[in-house]
């Protein structure tokens, strides 16, 4: 599955990114526009047979998390989980007892309680958690990780995962002007040094014996293809202002 990003509080922008072709889309809290005042308008953007929408959380937050399923999203990537104890954390918001802690709430997953009955039947497998390891402890943590009942999928995030293998005083300008490649023009091209790119391809064959749906954002769609083509299931690119940005670069000359 190919995702793509949604930064902006636009419903026209994410209604357009809808129809490009993705599989998902996932709308960012963390990093992004989107707060939870103007989160649920958004996803009125997002259609029957089109694109599921994925949210990023701003952080792993009980609340947060257990608020972003009851409002009927199908997936909540939790960012910046690096330990066994913050997937728990993680699955108690995502997940109904006996895996979790989440909290009862009728709301619009339920079609506001209309069909509350058959929700709780399937809440949990329609409530899909995937959490993002973002570190070299989360890496070395990765097995306990995928052990935790209820984690539905990992995903990696290469260039916080670079940043948590610096040297101490060492910044990423360093690491990508004292490469020597051609290929790491980009600001995020630390993240893609033959160190870094290992160990995610180390991580990746624990996942995957682990039986455990492995994605990672991408720096081209060559990029994801070439994960695809090794077993990745979900990969993302670019994002809304990424392809507004180089749609004026080509129209403009």
């Amino acid at each position: 599955m190919l995702g793509s990003w949604c930064t902006f509080t636009s419903f026209a922008s994410a209604e357009v990114m809808t129809s490009l072709g993705f599989d998902f889309l996932v709308l960012d809290m963390q990093h992004c526009e989107l707060t939870q005042a103007q989160f649920p308008a958004i996803l009125g953007a997002f259609r029957e047979g089109g694109p599921t929408p994925v949210v990023r959380a701003p952080k792993n937050d009980y609340h947060i998390i257990n608020w972003l399923f009851d409002l009927g999203v199908g997936a909540v990537l939790v960012p910046m989980v690096n330990s066994v104890e913050e997937a728990r954390r993680a699955v108690d918001a995502a997940k109904f007892p006996p895996f979790g802690r989440r909290s009862f709430g009728p709301y619009r997953a339920s079609t506001y309680s209309l069909t509350a009955q058959r929700y709780m039947q399937e809440a949990d497998d329609l409530a899909t958690l995937i959490v993002q390891v973002e570190s070299i402890s989360g890496a070395q943590q990765i097995e306990g990780i995928l052990a935790v009942p209820g984690v539905d999928a990992l995903f990696l995030g290469p260039n916080d995962l670079a940043f948590s293998m610096l040297k101490p005083g060492q910044s990423f300008s360093e690491v990508s002007s004292g490469s020597g490649s051609r290929d790491l023009k980009q600001w995020s091209a630390f993240a893609r040094t033959p160190e870094v790119v290992d160990l995610c391809g180390e991580i990746f064959e624990k996942v995957k014996a682990a039986s455990v749906p492995f994605g990672m954002s991408a720096g081209s769609i060559e990029e994801a293809r070439g994960w695809f083509e090794k077993g990745a299931s979900l990969m993302t690119f670019g994002s809304d202002f990424l392809f507004m940005r180089a749609g004026a670069k080509h129209l403009c000359g």
